[in-house]
């Protein structure tokens, strides 16, 4: 027993003293002072540059990098899915977020995917049944339209550019094309598809040109947002849809409406969060699990160390019980935000987490306890996959945006809309395929989301941070344990993203093996064994999120871009 408890005290403190080591960063930190965008790829963030450098405010470059996104890494976001955009405008202080998520068809029923035949045949997730009617364009043009300055044919100029010029393929880009190579094979004509060269994955380093798309973004700068929604594209869309075994008609086109809600606000240390609300759970969670972290002295602890990711993973569980028992599109569903974002709330949760136990079992807590009101905050009054790409900008007069798009899974339902050369989602997923879950598929209903674009304030009110990811429900830990490497242990941008993550995960009640990425010190692994965690340790990769950052850092812009991805940011 005393050889034992030494070699036990040994683990501990060789693993207390791991947790203060930090991963290098991938490359020098990025600096700017005029302004700075951040994306998951190059080329989309020389887009929004090159629209700031033209005069244009951070919200014509966003919309520029995302339609130069839909172009570079059409896999992962665009003109076939949806997405949430978080706005602070620099002189009035203002944030707002436009929810254009993607909506179910007025064909969909709340049993529509719980047969046997639906789960076999995966129609969530493959074909024209999966595909949610799209929102991204109307949020691009809502965007505009409201708070930029510049036409949608001037900010698509970039885009339009790479589409006809075409990128050279990477690596990464090549094998995610393998990968679904399939999928897209199962509802294509290979011969109309840009992805494709003589039926294969088209090649890594070869030059990959997009007409058909460029030929779509230069008829929506003439003809408007009536191209898609009702119009020639959009009845492309419907014809694909249902030519792939789904149920979509015009009038599901040309009643979808972008929504502009209220952020979910919440502080962490001091510093004040602004993020999404539903039907998006990620802004409530990031919340959320922030302030039952704020009750541990987690920079005392040490970053990555064990007694820090013991309590991070209890935390992460209490959270995900919770999202999974409540979370929903609230105009459909009674959903307890403001308890849920309520840091008395989060003490209870926290009191619940012992230094010496690991949850096995994670019974959802009792938030409507914490309202007070008696009915929750509906954000739909006016005022979940590593293919979602995100990306943050800010302009030289201080505006902000964060922004996350996607079509779900990498190339989302598998069907294209080939006359105009983009992909529709597979959004419809996102429901459950429980007919009683509160997010169980309705007509006009918004499927659950995790995507989290989030802005951060310092103590004094100052822009802070612009951050957001991709990962499916991981964006809410990746988002969460970023803002904690930047505010607990003083790190700049790609430093802070660069850092290796865990991620627990919560099902039916029951907790997750503990992720843990490869970075994260083989004495903290030994640790969180001993204490009782079954670990899954996983390469350092895009599952545990892929994310684009800004930092306000000693007068200048400081940008931050996954190595998991393609990122780089781009600043003059």
């Amino acid at each position: 027993m005393k050889r034992y408890g030494i070699a036990v005290v040994l683990v501990l403190l060789t693993a207390l003293l791991a947790g203060f080591a930090w991963a290098e960063p991938k490359p020098d930190e990025i600096y700017a002072e005029n302004g700075m965008v951040s994306s998951a790829h190059r080329l989309a963030s020389r887009a929004g540059v090159e629209i700031l450098q033209k005069g244009g405010n951070a919200i014509d470059a966003a919309v520029a990098t995302a339609l130069a996104l839909n172009v570079v890494e059409a896999n992962a976001s665009g003109i076939g899915g949806g997405g949430f955009m978080t706005v602070r405008f620099a002189k009035t202080g203002e944030v707002v977020v436009l929810d254009y998520r993607e909506i179910a068809p007025a064909s969909a029923t709340k049993d529509l995917f719980a047969s046997e035949q639906a789960k076999t045949e995966k129609w969530s997730q493959l074909g024209g049944k999966s595909v949610g009617v799209p929102g991204w364009l109307a949020g691009m043009m809502t965007a505009l339209e409201k708070y930029g300055t510049m036409s949608f044919a001037d900010v698509a100029q970039p885009a339009i550019r790479l589409a006809e010029e075409g990128f050279s393929v990477a690596p990464m880009q090549t094998q995610i094309i393998t990968d679904e190579l399939d999928k897209i094979l199962a509802y294509n004509d290979p011969a109309k598809v840009a992805f494709l060269k003589d039926g294969l994955p088209y090649p890594t380093g070869e030059t990959l040109k997009q007409p058909a798309l460029a030929k779509t973004f230069r008829l929506i700068g003439e003809k408007g947002l009536k191209a898609f929604y009702d119009g020639p594209i959009g009845q492309a869309v419907v014809d694909a849809v249902n030519a792939s075994g789904g149920a979509m008609t015009m009038k599901d086109l040309k009643t979808y409406t972008v929504q502009v809600r209220k952020p979910v606000e919440g502080t962490y240390r001091g510093y004040a969060i602004y993020s999404v609300p539903p039907a998006s759970s990620g802004g409530t969670h990031i919340v959320q699990l922030l302030n039952i972290m704020e009750n541990f002295p987690v920079k005392e602890w040490g970053h990555n160390g064990p007694r820090t990711l013991h309590f991070l993973a209890e935390a992460m569980k209490l959270m995900y019980a919770d999202r999974s028992k409540y979370m929903a599109d609230t105009a459909f569903a009674n959903v307890p935000l403001e308890g849920l974002a309520s840091k008395a709330y989060a003490k209870t949760l926290a009191d619940k987490i012992k230094a010496d136990v690991v949850m096995q079992e994670v019974v959802p807590g009792d938030p409507f306890a914490f309202q007070a009101t008696k009915s929750a905050y509906l954000a739909g009054d006016p005022q979940e996959r590593i293919s979602t790409s995100h990306f943050s900008v800010v302009d030289k007069e201080g505006n902000i945006v964060a922004s996350t798009n996607t079509v779900n899974y990498f190339f989302g339902s598998g069907v294209f809309v080939p006359e105009y050369g983009f992909v529709l989602n597979n959004e419809m997923d996102d429901f459950s395929s429980n007919p009683e879950s509160v997010n169980a598929p309705e007509p006009g209903k918004r499927p659950l989301s995790s995507m989290s674009p989030t802005i951060v304030l310092d103590p004094q009110g100052k822009p802070f941070m612009a951050l957001g990811s991709a990962g499916a429900t991981r964006i809410i830990t990746a988002v969460s344990q970023i803002i904690m490497n930047v505010v607990d242990f003083g790190m700049p941008m790609d430093l802070a993203i660069e850092q290796p993550r865990i991620a627990n995960l919560v099902s039916g009640g029951k907790a997750a093996p503990l992720a843990v990425e490869k970075g994260i010190s083989p004495e903290t692994i030994r640790f969180l064994e001993w204490r009782g965690h079954k670990v899954d340790v996983k390469d350092f990769g895009g599952w545990f999120g892929t994310a684009q950052g800004i930092l306000f850092k000693n007068g200048r812009m400081n940008g931050g871009a996954d190595s998991r991805r393609l990122g780089v940011p781009v600043g003059y």
